[in-house]
């Protein structure tokens, strides 16, 4: 090897790593292009992909509001009202005619609370004991002004429970007044619950409502209970509601203006005001074919307890007018990921750009290289 060739080795050293740099690693990029995105081995297993059209925009916002499904055990009917141990009692006892046993020249009768034992027994004064739990009102009632019949002057009794744990919905949270609440004989629905309740202290749009019934558990927002009838569902005895304050919210990112994690601030976003929010395509880098959504759409309505969601993957070509048509009836869904892949183009310019700065140091350094042989 000549003295000149072995100068030259550094430069031609530095040329060599700069193209090994290229190709070794990866080139800065805000995410996978279009073609990696669809790509069946880069994605989740058992990922849906949906190009979007108007049928497929407007199928998706209809599996976009929240639903208690079917696995959820359901009322057709109120369940009765029976009592149960601890009720509390409001007893009125009205008498035809003056000096009897509750009635005198002032007053037709008496009134007076009793509550229900620990062993289910309702004791009332002249009445005596008598077995309460597991019996409705009426039945008590009846039972009571019989016990009275040969005692009082034509007995009537009046009966009404003012406190019962065993008939009453718990709700819990963010609400004007949580508490205990006594279902109606006539029933009582999702809806009386939380109005009686105070009402949700959020936006209905921000407030997530779970229902807990035994082993069952149910969780839509409140503006989706006021949209769709289904959900107002007849509630029953210890059934447990919590209402909590839960902004949705969706991510944008790759080749947009603007990209982070945003918070609907509506009761629905679609894909163009996602965008629009964004500051719209980034028209230096945007690949128009390659906006996609990544959701998880939830089981359907029908599907047994505990299937989990099924991930899916929205893509919108934005090259054709028809998209922006599109783009408004795509609703997003709580946590999905909104994104914009990179032109191709753009990831030539920069792999080019890398070359060129990898030339600039190879050629630097064979000038550095014939300077110091010129030294010599």
């Amino acid at each position: 090897m000549t003295l000149r060739q072995f100068r030259l080795l550094p430069g031609v050293a530095t040329f060599a790593f700069g193209l090994a740099l290229i190709g070794c690693s990866s080139l800065p990029s805000s995410g996978p292009s279009a073609d990696v995105v669809i790509e069946p081995s880069g994605q989740a297993a058992g990922t849906r992909l949906i190009e979007l059209d108007l049928a497929s925009a407007r199928a998706a916002f209809d599996r976009r509001r929240s639903v208690i499904g079917a696995s959820f055990p359901r009322l057709t009917k109120p369940n009765p009202i029976l009592l149960g141990r601890g009720d509390v009692l409001d007893v009125r006892v009205m008498e035809a005619g003056d000096n009897g046993l509750f009635a005198n020249s002032q007053t037709r009768g008496t009134q007076f609370t009793a509550q229900i034992d620990q062993a289910g027994d309702l004791f009332t004064p002249y009445g005596g004991s008598m077995k309460a739990a597991d019996r409705s009102p009426e039945q008590v009632r009846e039972t009571l002004q019989r016990s009275l019949a040969d005692k009082a002057i034509q007995p009537q009794v009046l009966l009404s429970v003012t406190a019962s744990r065993g008939n009453s919905v718990t709700v819990l949270g963010d609400v004007g007044r949580p508490g205990l609440f006594p279902l109606s004989p006539a029933g009582t629905r999702l809806i009386d619950a939380i109005a009686a309740a105070g009402g949700a202290r959020s936006a209905s749009f921000d407030t997530a409502l779970t229902i807990k019934r035994k082993d069952a558990v149910a969780t839509l927002y409140l503006d989706d209970l006021l949209a769709e009838r289904d959900n107002n569902i007849l509630l029953a005895a210890n059934d447990e509601i919590l209402v909590a304050s839960a902004p949705r919210s969706y991510a944008i990112l790759g080749a947009v203006t603007t990209s982070g994690d945003v918070k609907f601030g509506a009761a629905t976003v679609t894909l163009a005001e996602a965008l629009a929010r964004a500051g719209g395509l980034d028209s230096l880098a945007a690949d128009a074919g390659g906006v996609f959504v990544f959701s998880s759409e939830p089981p359907t309505p029908d599907a047994a307890s505990g299937e989990r969601p099924v991930p899916v993957l929205y893509r919108l070509d934005f090259s054709s007018p028809q998209a922006f048509f599109i783009a408004r009836q795509m609703h997003l869904r709580d946590k999905d990921v909104v994104y914009v892949a990179s032109a191709p183009a753009v990831e030539l310019a920069r792999v080019l750009d890398l070359v060129g700065r990898a030339t600039a140091v190879a050629r630097g350094g064979v000038g550095l290289t014939g300077d110091l042989q010129k030294s010599h």
